[in-house]
């Protein structure tokens, strides 16, 4: 969110070291100009771009135009990998094109999703019931976000600043949730098959992530016969250590080779 192609570019490039040299990424700004997220400005001089102006459905919509138009214009991608907001803007054009399109091809072949998680709204837009638990979870998860990655605590606590303030979720049991039911306020156990996204997915998250939640959620809206899920014990970010690199750069290998098999 708020971030630039500069910004996502060295963020991924432990990971991406590691992938055969036939991958090809193309790191694309958002088409809005925007202040840096919280901490950002440490890190990355501006210019700061995002995909949509405000996360509402109206503005949502005006992203996916944006972002349809850029792949017909420099496309086709085999693949779509996002973090943050991009997940948000991805996950939920893949819901929406699935959903309206059911019998097109799907606009990616596979999708690499770190750190983010679906909007609610959309969520409720395609009739899955958002509980009042799950609104509150989601607006307390956006503050303590921006508390936690904000410039001051990154000064004064560093990396222990994740996990700080709210829950760390290190010991949540994220395995079979698809069949428990209530998982942070949404009810898993009723997402119908044909909901959800049928394209080979990975889900990399952090367990001392404020948005840990959000995107454990999302996961459950991706077929679990073609879904990968890794948590990196950290917050909202990109860890660099060589294990969490070498275990992303593995899970993205397996999903371009589920989403080619048989070409």
């Amino acid at each position: 969110m708020r971030r630039s192609d500069r910004d996502a570019h060295d963020a991924t490039a432990t990971f991406r070291k590691l992938l055969p040299d036939t991958y090809e990424f193309d790191f694309v700004n958002g088409p809005f100009s925007d202040g840096p997220a919280a901490g950002i400005d440490l890190f990355h001089p501006p210019p700061y771009y995002k995909l949509y102006e405000q996360l509402t459905l109206e503005s949502l919509q005006q992203g996916y135009k944006w972002l349809l138009a850029y792949i017909n214009e420099n496309g086709p991608y085999d693949a779509v990998m996002c973090f943050s907001q991009g997940c948000s803007m991805a996950s939920s054009l893949l819901l929406y094109n699935q959903s309206l399109y059911p019998n097109s091809p799907p606009l990616f072949k596979a999708a690499i999703f770190i750190c983010g998680g679906v909007p609610l709204d959309v969520l409720a837009s395609l009739g899955v019931e958002v509980t009042a638990e799950a609104r509150d979870l989601d607006r307390s998860s956006k503050v303590a976000l921006q508390q936690q990655a904000s410039t001051e605590a990154i000064l004064r606590n560093g990396r222990e600043r994740w996990g700080s303030g709210l829950n760390d979720y290190s010991t949540y049991q994220t395995e079979g949730f698809d069949k428990r039911g209530m998982v942070f306020g949404i009810d898993v156990a009723r997402i119908p098959r044909q909901m959800k996204i049928q394209i080979p997915t990975v889900h990399v998250y952090g367990a001392k992530d404020p948005r840990f939640p959000a995107s454990v959620t999302m996961a459950q809206f991706c077929d679990e016969t073609v879904r990968r899920t890794f948590d990196h014990g950290g917050g909202h970010e990109i860890p660099r250590k060589r294990d969490v690199s070498e275990t992303i750069a593995e899970l993205v290998e397996w999903c371009v080779l589920m989403a080619t098999e048989g070409e």
